[in-house]
């Protein structure tokens, strides 16, 4: 389940934070407002969160300041940079392979959910309703409106030089926004999308408690 990606992990663990940051210019518009946005999704979480794929901890940091947090990492590298920075013992599993012994109100992901091919993430969704119950689930990603939106992104990474952005491009499964907002909704959740820059949206998704869809 996106284990495919753990070298590219591993590699980038000691260079993500300067990324989000700007210093990588092919990078620089996938993280514009990056702050602005980690903020935006802690606005939007409830009770006990689950954070799946928290890398170095930028978006568990905030979360601990307001909630109580279990947080989900597959890469040892990323975990190693999380520990520095927080006091939390961070959970060695992924989107599919998760503790599911506390009620959860709150799963969140960012920048990692596309490391998920579609089905992947349909049958994530659809464990999270099964294990968890979790009545909202808040999402931040890059993505694509259209065919033509993706199109046009590729374009002008490609007429820019971007030769890291392009592979990344091709290479992971950045979903549609239509095909997220569906899988969703077949799991009972009420949808709400909001571009946020240039590559990425802000996925809100509630729905109510007391029993899983199918």
């Amino acid at each position: 389940m996106g284990l495919q990606f753990m070298d590219i992990f591993k590699e980038w663990a000691s260079e993500y934070d300067a990324t989000v940051t700007g210093h990588d210019e092919q990078y620089r518009e996938v993280f514009a407002g990056y702050e602005t946005m980690l903020n935006e999704v802690v606005d939007q979480l409830e009770g006990r969160v689950m954070e799946f794929g928290s890398g170095t901890g930028n978006l568990s940091a905030k979360i601990l300041e307001r909630h109580e947090l279990i947080s989900v990492e597959p890469s040892p590298e990323m975990r190693a940079v999380a520990a520095e920075k927080l006091q939390l013992d961070i959970v060695d599993g992924d989107f599919l392979n998760y503790p599911t012994d506390q009620p959860v109100d709150t799963i969140v992901s960012s920048y990692a959910f596309h490391h998920l091919t579609d089905d992947e993430k349909r049958a994530a969704i659809q464990s999270y309703v099964e294990q968890l119950d979790a009545p909202r689930f808040v999402l931040l990603d890059t993505m694509f409106a259209s065919q033509a939106a993706k199109r046009d992104i590729l374009d002008w990474a490609e007429a820019n030089g971007y030769t890291d952005l392009l592979e990344d491009l091709n290479r992971e499964f950045y979903p549609y926004t239509q095909t997220i907002q569906a899988m969703l909704e077949a799991s009972g959740y009420t949808v709400s999308l909001t571009q946020k820059n240039k590559f990425v949206w802000l996925v809100v998704a509630t729905k109510q408690t007391g029993g899983t869809q199918s």
